[in-house]
């Protein structure tokens, strides 16, 4: 069998999707997959298509999210899709192409002898190595077999993230007998799932059962470990109030749990973020709690609580941020079940969490109000998976809709890289048969992956695209505002041009519609009643006010 042949077949073993751009470093891989079963989607990027395979990840959680890239530009293309993935714990699997063996560079004392030897060559694998958890060039065929299973069992173990796979264009080529394969074992790793010290387990539940006003955080480690169901459980039986971290799980426990109390963070919901400032006991399970969470005044977090924090990597409990009172080291999973195993009464405490009002939040005249948008959206949404990108577009979506159980709502947390959205849309709507995709991008955001459009309209993808149109990078803008008292390279008037988008996405031939005032939000409606590809531009106030930002202790009674 070709070597090329039995890399494919393996990936059909783990995945029913692809995203790769071509490249004659991967020709024979390329030309294997052209003969597989496998659905392949042809991005016009490689930061495009790692990205994609992330969105799959995320929504196809019992599968992964694989990615075929060329050698040389085409692996430090994919780094910022890699970056992203491994910030935010997600299993993805890349292939990547490698001049043939024979046109390697030679290294001495691990530096290289020239800088290059083969057309496109270059050492990506120690540009990756910091970012994924294996990252390995095959240069014998007979290894091939061990380093993908290896890579494959790394990508989903413990602490999930992303792999990186380099395969010289002659191994790809090579003839090898399957039969005779060296297997990988995850014996020889000597890892250890963790298991929660139970006489800490048992002071966790002293501490919540003697609590006044327990709270819970509710992070995506537990949708990474696989335990939802019993995160479900567990709400029901305690009623105990929950926050989840903005951008990292707003979808993991949803406005159907009558003790959510949404998203928590800097911009996140006023309930969620006075319930932290007055819990007396704060549970956090499987939410790594960046600053995003503790805000910059970290100090100043939580200091009235006792502190649970379970998380699988322990230095994530040992950084300066948190300064957790119980540190257990677990998978999420695994304690959840364990504390369903206690008898546990939790005493509960009011908060109400209100809805945002969009007439406090009124633009300029002539613009559509956000919120209102927003607000409108909520009517109709709830049979859509949601990807957003940064900025406003993902700061008010994530601030503003409310989700029912079962919706996937994506953004890469960690990242946050401009221009996100719409490939992880891409990969979100090939992993859920279909299943439309809300997309949601910022005016300047959307050019640095506009080019996947295209693919859009190519696959036909169900995937209704908004384009927050504040006039170009409004967050930017408005830091420089704040600190320096005049913008630069954030708008047209200093440097940054964009499209005519009511000009450009018709020339795509996609259907194109526009809301610029609240008398046409009755379009929505409309706009999301079929499964066709919509792009929708949103004329909003490059002023739009906006919810204020909370930092740690704001609301301490």
């Amino acid at each position: 069998m070709k070597l090329s042949d039995y890399v494919v077949k393996f990936i059909e073993k783990q995945t029913d999707s692809i995203f790769l751009l071509s490249g004659g470093g991967i020709m024979h891989l390329v030309n294997s997959v052209g003969n597989s079963k496998l659905h392949s989607y042809c991005c016009h990027h490689e930061q495009a298509a790692a990205i994609a395979a992330e969105g799959y990840s995320r929504v196809n959680v019992d599968s992964i999210g694989v990615c075929l890239v060329t050698t040389g530009p085409g692996g430090t293309n994919a780094i910022t899709g890699l970056a992203g993935a491994w910030l935010d714990s997600v299993p993805l699997m890349i292939i990547a192409g490698q001049v043939k063996r024979p046109d390697i560079t030679s290294t001495l004392n691990g530096q290289p002898t020239v800088r290059q030897t083969g057309f496109q060559e270059l050492n990506v694998i120690d540009l990756v190595k910091p970012i994924t958890k294996y990252a390995i060039t095959v240069d014998n065929q007979n290894d091939i077999r061990y380093h993908l299973e290896k890579a494959l069992f790394l990508a989903k173990s413990g602490r999930p993230g992303p792999v990186f796979v380099e395969i010289p264009l002659d191994v790809q080529a090579e003839e090898i007998d399957p039969g005779i394969l060296k297997s990988f074992d995850p014996v020889e790793l000597d890892e250890k799932k963790p298991e929660p010290d139970f006489a800490m387990m048992a002071e966790a539940v002293r501490l919540l059962q003697e609590a006044k006003k327990p709270l819970l955080m509710a992070g995506n480690g537990i949708r990474l470990a696989g335990g939802e169901e019993f995160l479900r459980v567990f709400l029901e039986k305690s009623k105990i109030n929950t926050v989840t971290p903005m951008f990292a799980a707003d979808d993991l426990v949803t406005d159907d749990y009558p003790g959510y109390l949404g998203p928590q963070g800097m911009p996140g919901s006023q309930a969620a973020n006075y319930a932290v400032d007055n819990c007396d006991v704060l549970l956090i399970v499987g939410e790594r709690m960046s600053l995003t969470q503790t805000s910059y005044d970290h100090q100043k977090f939580a200091t009235q609580a006792k502190i649970i924090m379970v998380d699988i990597d322990e230095a994530e409990m040992r950084k300066k941020t948190i300064k957790p009172d119980l540190a257990i080291v677990c998978d999420a999973k695994y304690f959840l079940e364990k504390l369903l195993t206690y008898d546990l009464k939790l005493n509960s405490w009011n908060i109400e969490a209100k809805e945002i009002a969009p007439q406090d939040y009124q633009p300029a005249v002539g613009f559509l109000n956000v919120y209102a948008f927003l607000k409108e959206l909520n009517k109709y949404c709830h049979n859509f998976n949601i990807t957003t990108a940064n900025g406003n577009a993902s700061l008010n979506t994530h601030q503003a809709l409310r989700l029912r159980r079962g919706q996937r709502f994506l953004t890469n947390a960690g990242l946050g890289h401009m221009g996100s959205g719409l490939p992880l849309a891409i990969g979100a709507a090939a992993a859920a048969n279909s299943r439309p995709v809300i997309c949601m991008e910022g005016d300047g955001s959307l050019m640095l992956n506009i080019h996947e459009l295209q693919t859009v309209l190519n696959y036909q993808l169900p995937i209704k695209l908004f384009i927050f149109n504040n006039d170009g990078y409004c967050s930017i803008r408005n830091t420089h505002k704040k600190f320096f008292g005049k913008i630069f390279a954030a708008d047209r008037t200093c440097g940054v041009a964009l499209p005519d988008y009511a000009k450009l996405i018709p020339a795509w031939g996609l259907r194109y519609e526009r809301l610029s005032a609240d008398d046409d939000l009755s379009k929505i409606k409309d706009i999301l009643k079929n499964n066709d590809s919509v792009v929708c531009e949103l004329m909003l106030d490059p002023n739009q006010p906006l919810m204020g930002r909370w930092t740690a202790g704001q609301y301490r009674e």
